[in-house]
């Protein structure tokens, strides 16, 4: 997303740097301001979606802006996908094994924000490979080119050529197609051009059309660039007492010659009309230099537009400040000015786009398409129904499809200054009178309100035991373990669990009768994992809920009556 953000940032902003140079700036004749000014431009469209300014835009702007790029941005790209890290486990023995089978992973789905992407990418290696092509065969050019040194330049006489033209150092060029006074003027020409190092200027215009193709400013701006340092090198070379006529007719008899690529300084160049209509311009007064102040605020604005730290809410934080557009907002901004809550869960609908978020423990649940709350939460919560006082059982009333937003603050429990009069969890809900369209947001959350009313652990969760844990955590009935004990103290799997498990032995997978064959005292160490909701909750999706992974050492049964569990939860023999 945020490749993406700056993406349409910097074409924006180069697109606002291209046209407001050619409206304001182009025809002025201050050639070396108008240089500064336009890479100062660039310079500042390229970086400024880079930096975090503070945001002084008013509210609503920064409201919109906001709400403009939350929908945008995810309709473009696709959510990224997390990759958990693999959990791997080092024994006394120095042997590592992983904690987790690990699943081979799904080929990579193909959308048609990935073709944009690629065809995006490949566009720009194309081009950059025609460039390397181009630059190869000038260097080639220069090679085979009679090489004479001077104090500005070096001179590379070459018969094949047409057109003289400059590249950094060299000027290149065919003495035998020119009289002295023409060899002269293109001389002086060509010296400017490499005194003032324009190479880089062409080059740099080259390499933002490689970057930013898709965007047709970038086009322009290569031609700004090329015509004001050709109508600077004009005023230099009239300068020094050149003749405008003759030199003139110097650009006309050349402007027929062959072709060169856009990263060269040719003498005749591409803008031939605008180069004589500017060399016939009178010079800019000095009032003309008020249009520098514009470009400056227009820098200043560009920084405006660009990235900020916001105040408003995003969707790991509590929201601060929201918009006060309901009596629900109201309530939640009055208890968050007091700095004692933090956001465990937030449904915000906006005009254009929903925010949602949910921490752990998830409090709220749906069963039968109503909200349930557990026992453990039921009286430690205030509920408030647009902004009314509510009970418990009301809120157990509700729809989701007739819920606005919903916020759950909890209060910090090393807070300086508690309310004793508000419960640790304060549920605010905004009620609809008709029933609320479901983009995926809204879907994905109350999809885990779903799961949450099935387990305590809805995002996942995994557990480890040695034998001697195992042993206690069987002897109080933990189901973590996903295995009981039976009473010849062998392993087997809980009936609730028995069709809803991989099971895993020694890294092979395996059946839970299988599991019934291992002594409790053959165990090494067992991992049990409950996989994410969005792994298993849709019926779309065929995996089971839990892995079991058992690590067995049978050369335990070998022991002599020397070895010992010291588990005060074993009576078995040994």
């Amino acid at each position: 997303m945020e490749t993406l953000r700056y993406v349409l940032l910097a074409n924006g902003l180069l697109a606002v740097v291209g046209i407001s140079y050619f409206i304001l700036l182009r025809r002025e004749t201050f050639f070396r301001a108008n240089r500064v000014a336009l890479w100062l431009g660039v310079t500042a469209a390229l970086t400024m979606p880079l930096l975090k300014l503070p945001d002084w835009r008013p509210q609503p702007v920064r409201n919109v802006m906001q709400r403009t790029a939350a929908v945008i941005v995810p309709n473009v790209l696709p959510a990224p996908q997390l990759i958990r890290p693999e959990i791997t486990i080092t024994f006394p023995n120095k042997r590592t094994y992983r904690a987790f089978h690990t699943a081979v992973p799904q080929r990579l789905v193909w959308s048609w924000q990935s073709g944009l992407i690629l065809v995006y990418l490949l566009g720009v290696v194309l081009l950059f490979i025609r460039l390397s092509i181009q630059l190869f065969s000038l260097r080639s050019v220069i090679r085979h080119s009679t090489q004479e040194a001077y104090d500005d330049f070096i001179l590379a006489n070459n018969n094949q050529v047409r057109a003289p033209f400059s590249f950094f150092n060299w000027v290149v060029l065919n003495t035998n197609l020119f009289g002295p006074e023409e060899l002269d003027q293109i001389l002086r020409h060509e010296r400017v051009h490499v005194g003032e190092r324009h190479s880089f200027d062409i080059l740099g215009a080259e390499l933002l059309c490689i970057v930013f193709w898709i965007n047709p400013a970038v086009y322009l701006l290569r031609s700004l660039v090329r015509q004001m340092i050709e109508f600077s090198t004009d005023s230099a070379v009239l300068s020094e007492g050149v003749d405008t006529y003759t030199y003139q007719y110097s650009l006309i008899t050349l402007s027929q010659s062959a072709h060169y690529p856009s990263f060269i300084s040719s003498f005749s160049g591409p803008t031939l009309r605008q180069r004589i209509a500017m060399i016939n311009r009178p010079r800019s007064n000095s009032m003309m230099r008020s249009k520098y102040t514009i470009w400056g605020l227009l820098v200043v604005m560009m920084a405006l537009g660009c990235r900020h730290n916001y105040d408003t809410y995003n969707d790991s934080q509590s929201p601060n400040s929201l918009p006060a557009t309901n009596a629900s907002r109201t309530l939640v901004n009055t208890l968050n000015s007091q700095h004692i809550w933090r956001t465990d869960m937030l449904l915000i609908n906006d005009e254009l786009t929903t925010k949602a978020f949910s921490t752990d423990p998830i409090i709220l649940h749906l069963e039968n398409n109503r909200f349930a709350v557990s026992d453990d939460y039921k009286y430690g919560m205030d509920v408030y129904i647009n902004s009314k006082p509510a009970s418990v059982s009301i809120l157990e009333k509700l729809s989701p499809d007739f819920v606005e937003e919903l916020v759950v603050l909890h209060q910090w429990d090393d807070a300086d200054k508690v309310d004793p009069n508000l419960k640790p969890y304060q549920v605010i809900i905004q009620m609809s009178p008709k029933p609320i369209p479901f983009d995926q947001k809204r879907e994905d959350f109350f999809t885990l309100l779903k799961a949450a009313a099935i387990t305590q652990h809805p995002r996942g969760e995994t557990y480890s035991f040695t034998m001697n844990q195992l042993l206690e955590a069987t002897f109080f009935h933990n189901k973590n373990a996903l295995v009981e004990r039976t009473k010849n103290e062998h392993l087997k799997v809980y009936d609730d669990f028995k069709h809803s498990v991989d099971i895993f032995i020694n890294g092979i997978p395996a059946t839970a009768d299988a599991v019934e064959t291992i002594h409790v005292r053959e165990v090494a160490r067992v991992h049990t994992k409950e996989r994410p909701y969005t792994d298993w909750f849709h019926s779309s999706t065929n995996n089971s809920r839990f892995e079991l992974h058992i690590q067995t050492a049978p050369e335990r049964a070998k022991r002599d009556s020397s070895y010992y569990v010291f588990s005060p939860f074993y009576s078995g023999d040994f």
